[in-house]
């Protein structure tokens, strides 16, 4: 992928029924953004996905997350009234909107939303559409020294996928700033 690509990087957030690799996917979000200049892509992904799909695939749910659920925003529970699609669909449509594996894929996590996305493609048997080693981790880059002296956004919906995502991709261009201001 050259220099010229306008967004070189997507986020992904997920909403789940649990925190294990295997854990139940509720929806997914995504948006391809440019790091540099802090642009979002206008063709940003959402999927809600059906329940019963992911118990299907073998998918697991957790008490402790399902009541963590409970004691959220009646809009952040808005996930499980929305119109569904079973997981396998949700995983092809999102890696016909990926549509190439060079992208720098970014999540809040390194042990969540990317290694889960990755177990149900493996599950589903279907080919991870990105690089093993263009995963980033979100956390571990909002952590590192220079993070701190960066503008922090708010997020008025949290807990829902594509706002999450796109909270996300808008801060960590707030840290790359103050990382380039620092150097």
């Amino acid at each position: 992928m050259s220099k010229a690509v306008k967004y070189p990087a997507i986020m992904f957030d997920l909403e789940t029924l649990g925190t294990r690799a295997d854990a139940v996917i509720l929806s997914i979000g995504a948006v391809k953004f440019n790091p540099d200049t802090g642009k979002i892509g206008d063709d940003a992904f959402y999927a809600s996905v059906s329940i019963d799909s992911n118990t299907e695939a073998g998918r697991h749910i957790s008490e402790d997350a399902l009541l963590w659920w409970f004691k959220q925003s009646a809009e952040a529970q808005q996930v499980f009234r929305e119109p569904k699609v079973v997981l396998g669909v949700a995983l092809d449509d999102l890696a016909a909107w990926i549509d190439h594996e060079d992208y720098q894929v970014w999540s809040n996590g390194a042990d969540f939303d990317i290694p889960m996305l990755a177990h149900a493609y493996s599950t589903h048997g279907l080919i991870v559409p990105w690089k093993f080693y263009n995963t980033n981790c979100y956390r571990t880059f909002k952590k590192l020294p220079f993070a701190k002296n960066a503008a922090k956004l708010t997020n008025a919906l949290k807990h829902n996928a594509l706002t999450d995502a796109i909270h996300q991709a808008q801060q960590l261009h707030e840290y790359y700033k103050t990382m380039k201001e620092a150097a």
